[in-house]
């Protein structure tokens, strides 16, 4: 079988990384026990991903004229991730990632765009040879909408099967999410988006029709410790495995990759059960693009939990 032709477009960050104890209360201090500066971004985070579990990928962002920069192009290419649409920008720095990670593996995320968004419609409009090629167009929110806006209408054009990570969470005009094949919260960003709390599967799928009120063609829920539900031309849960967290930073970027790899292979519930695996093992790693599985791991840890 040929491998998915897959573009992500998004954000290409570097996360600097403390684990503390527990994530400080505001106006709380507490001791680091440990740094680490790890390549990041979440649509970098997805391209690694992809490229891992098999994919054909290119990568299309903007970083900096600066070693941060350079730091993100060489693990992309570490992960098979074609790097031709990688802008660099000299008036802006690489995007960071301020993250803490506690000692139960929960994490608080402060991001600074900085060159992510020096990203152009002009710079989605010059990728159409690649779109006309690809089978999945992954998106988030890291960028500025109206790139995000411009790589979907471009994904329908090119009769490319988009996927919007709906992270992190913001309020999105109710058009660009109608331009979506899928979309794919989690409970926060589901939240942000329609209203609805998401604090159970039940309004998970509340929270999902809204989306499909909005125009989107399928739902595609993450939840966590819940599992994942999907949305669309039926309805389908899927319960997440257990596993010790280590870190969660980036295991809803290895289930959107997870996503967009098998999701025109196989049925709904295969494609949430594999995409619930990839991000259980993410979350068995620190760090966010070292800890994206690959294809063989993903396989392995499903035949293992069959």
């Amino acid at each position: 079988m040929n491998p998915v032709r897959l573009v992500v477009v998004g954000s290409a960050n570097i996360d600097l990384v403390t684990r503390v104890p527990h994530i400080p209360r505001p106006g709380e201090s507490v001791i680091g026990r440990s740094f680490a500066t790890v390549t990041g971004g979440k649509g970098a985070n997805q391209a690694v991903a992809a490229g891992r579990l098999g994919a054909a990928v290119h990568f299309a962002g903007c970083v900096g004229d600066d070693a941060f920069g350079e730091q993100q192009r060489e693990s992309l290419r570490a992960a098979n991730v074609h790097v031709d649409y990688l802008h660099v920008d000299s008036a802006e720095p690489t995007g960071t990632a301020v993250i803490l990670v506690s000692d139960e593996g929960q994490n608080s995320i402060v991001v600074t765009p900085a060159a992510n968004f020096r990203l152009t419609p002009g710079h989605i409009e010059a990728l159409e040879p690649v779109f006309r090629q690809a089978d999945v167009v992954l998106l988030q929110l890291e960028i500025p909408l109206e790139c995000v806006e411009a790589a979907l209408e471009l994904s329908r054009r090119c009769d490319a099967l988009s996927i919007l990570d709906a992270g992190p969470a913001q309020r999105v005009p109710e058009a660009l999410v109608g331009k979506a094949d899928i979309v794919s919260p989690n409970e926060t960003e589901a939240e942000a988006m329609t209203g609805v709390a998401v604090a159970s599967v039940d309004d998970a799928r509340a929270a999902a029709r809204c989306l499909l009120g909005m125009g989107a063609r399928h739902a595609v829920m993450k939840l966590g410790a819940k599992g994942s539900l999907y949305v669309g031309e039926e309805e389908v849960y899927e319960p997440a495995f257990s596993v010790t967290a280590v870190d969660t930073t980036a295991a809803g970027d290895a289930f959107t990759a997870a996503l967009g790899v098998i999701w025109n292979q196989t049925g709904r519930r295969e494609a949430l059960r594999f995409a619930n695996a990839a991000g259980a093992l993410a979350a068995t790693v620190a760090g966010a693009q070292p800890s994206m599985p690959s294809r063989a791991a993903v396989d392995a840890f499903l035949a293992q939990h069959s």
